[in-house]
C-alpha cells in the first residue's frame, strides 16, 4: 500500500511510500524519523484525524490502514507551550541583562533618559521596563530587520507603508515587486535550468589555408571572413593582399581594415574550397564570416555537432582541443569590441585619395561599362568603380558587390 505523510512542522509533503499491510506501526514509526524526521517524544501522527499511538505493536493491516492513506503529523500541544514559554524567557532574559547593563554604567543611563524622560520612571521596575521598553529593545537587537514582504530593513518598509499612494514611494514599491520576480525567475532558472549558468565554448573548426594548419573561428554573425596580419604572413598570403581595399570595420568599435585577399585555396577535410579574406590587424588568426558560410552554403549543425559545407563536413572542436589562449584572444577582441565586425558590421569601400581639384572623369569602353551595367548598377557607379579600380573591371565588379 502507499501512505503519503503531510508534515504541519515543515509544512512539506512526502510520499507516497510504498509499505506492506503486515508492517507494524513501530516499524513505520521509525521510518518515518528517518524519512521524515518524525520525534515521537515531540510529534503526534494522526490517522483519520486520531492520534496513534507510537508504542503499539500491532500492523497496519490491524489498525485498518487503507491504500493511499494520508498520515499527518503535527507538534504535541504540551510542546508548543513548552516552545512558546522557552522562546519568552529567552526575551525577558534578554530585556533584564539590557536592564541591568544600563543600571550599571550611569553615562548610558543618563543619555538614555536626556533623550527619554519617562525612561527614568520604568528603568528600576522590572515588570515595567519589560512591558514597555521590552519590545523596541529586541527589535533594536535584531537590527530592526524584523521580517517583512520584501526583505528589507524594517524601518524602510514602515516608512513605505507609512505613505503607500506617494509617487516615490510607488515607484520604490514596485522596483521591490519587480526584484521579487527576478529574484524567483533566477530561482526558477537555476533549479530548472542550470545549464544557462554555464559557459558557451565558442565553435571551432580545424582547416588549412595555402597548406597551413588553423583553428578557425566559426561567427556567422560577422559579416565577413578575416584573416589576421600575421596568419596572412605565416601562410604566405602576405604579397596577395590589396590595399586598395583599406578602410575600415564597424560593429561595436572600429578596426583598421588592412587590405583583401581575393582569392586563397582553404581546404577543410578533404574539400578545396576559394575563400576571399579581409585583412585585419586583429588577435584571432581566422574568422569564418557569413559571406563564406553562404557562398559555400554551410550548415552549423549543433545536434550533431558539425559544420556542414561545401559538401563535406567537418566536426566542431571540443573543449579540449581549443587552447585557452585562443578562447583568450577572443574573448579579448569581442569585450574590446574592437578587432572583430559585429553581427552588424559594414565594411566600407577603398576611399578615393582627397584632393583640392576634381580629376576629369575618364573615359572607359563603352563595352566595358555596359557588361558591368547588365549585373543590376547605374552608369555613375560604374564610372566611379573603373576610376576607383583604374580601369581593371574585375577589381570595380568587386568593388560594386561591397
Amino acid at each position: 500500500m502507499r501512505l503519503t505523510i503531510n508534515s504541519e512542522i515543515t509544512d512539506e509533503i512526502f510520499g507516497p511510500l510504498d509499505v506492506t499491510a503486515e508492517m507494524s506501526l513501530q516499524d513505520l514509526i521509525a521510518l518515518l524519523e528517518f524519512e521524515c524526521g518524525f520525534d515521537a517524544t515531540k510529534h503526534n501522527l494522526l490517522h483519520k484525524a486520531t492520534a496513534l499511538n507510537s508504542s503499539e505493536s500491532k500492523t497496519l493491516q490491524e489498525l485498518q490502514f487503507e491504500n493511499d492513506e494520508l498520515l499527518v503529523i503535527k507538534a504535541k500541544i504540551n510542546n508548543v507551550h513548552e516552545n512558546s514559554q522557552s522562546g519568552a524567557s529567552m526575551e525577558d532574559m534578554l530585556v533584564e541583562q539590557a536592564r541591568q547593563q544600563i543600571l550599571q554604567n550611569p553615562a548610558l543611563r543618563a543619555q538614555i533618559v536626556s533623550s527619554n524622560p519617562g525612561f527614568e520612571s520604568i528603568i528600576n521596575d522590572a515588570t515595567a521596563f519589560r512591558q514597555q521598553a521590552g519590545p523596541h529593545l529586541l527589535q533594536s537587537m535584531q537590527g530592526g530587520s524584523r521580517q517583512n514582504p520584501f526583505g528589507i530593513a524594517q524601518t524602510e518598509y514602515d516608512e513605505l507603508m507609512r505613505n503607500p499612494d506617494d509617487p516615490a514611494n510607488q515607484k520604490r514599491i514596485g522596483e521591490l515587486i519587480s526584484q521579487q520576480e527576478i529574484d524567483e525567475q533566477m530561482r526558477n532558472a537555476l533549479e530548472f535550468t542550470p545549464e544557462a549558468f554555464t559557459t558557451v565554448h565558442m565553435l571551432y573548426v580545424n582547416l588549412e589555408i595555402n597548406g597551413y594548419p588553423v583553428k578557425a573561428f566559426v561567427d556567422s554573425g560577422a559579416q565577413s571572413t578575416i584573416i589576421s596580419t600575421k596568419l596572412a604572413e605565416k601562410a604566405g598570403l602576405s604579397r596577395l593582399i590589396d590595399k586598395r581595399f583599406s578602410g575600415e570595420a564597424h560593429g561595436v568599435g572600429v578596426q583598421k581594415i588592412i587590405g583583401k585577399i581575393h582569392i586563397a585555396q582553404v581546404k577543410i577535410e578533404t574539400q578545396h574550397v576559394p575563400c576571399s579574406f579581409t585583412v585585419l590587424d586583429t588577435h584571432v588568426d581566422m574568422l569564418l564570416g557569413l559571406d563564406m558560410l553562404k557562398r559555400h552554403q554551410a550548415c552549423i549543425d549543433l545536434k550533431d555537432n558539425v559544420l556542414r559545407i561545401a559538401g563535406v563536413q567537418t566536426r566542431f572542436l571540443s573543449e579540449a582541443e581549443i587552447p585557452e589562449s585562443l578562447e583568450a584572444k577572443i574573448s579579448e577582441s569581442t569585450s574590446q569590441g574592437l578587432n572583430i565586425p559585429a553581427p552588424s558590421a559594414q565594411l566600407e569601400p577603398p576611399k578615393k585619395a582627397q584632393t583640392s581639384q576634381p580629376h576629369p572623369e575618364r573615359a572607359f569602353p563603352e563595352s566595358v561599362v555596359q557588361q558591368l551595367m547588365d549585373l543590376g548598377f547605374s552608369r555613375s557607379e560604374v564610372l566611379r568603380s573603373l576610376e576607383q579600380a583604374n580601369g581593371n573591371p574585375d577589381v570595380a565588379a568587386a568593388l560594386l558587390f561591397q
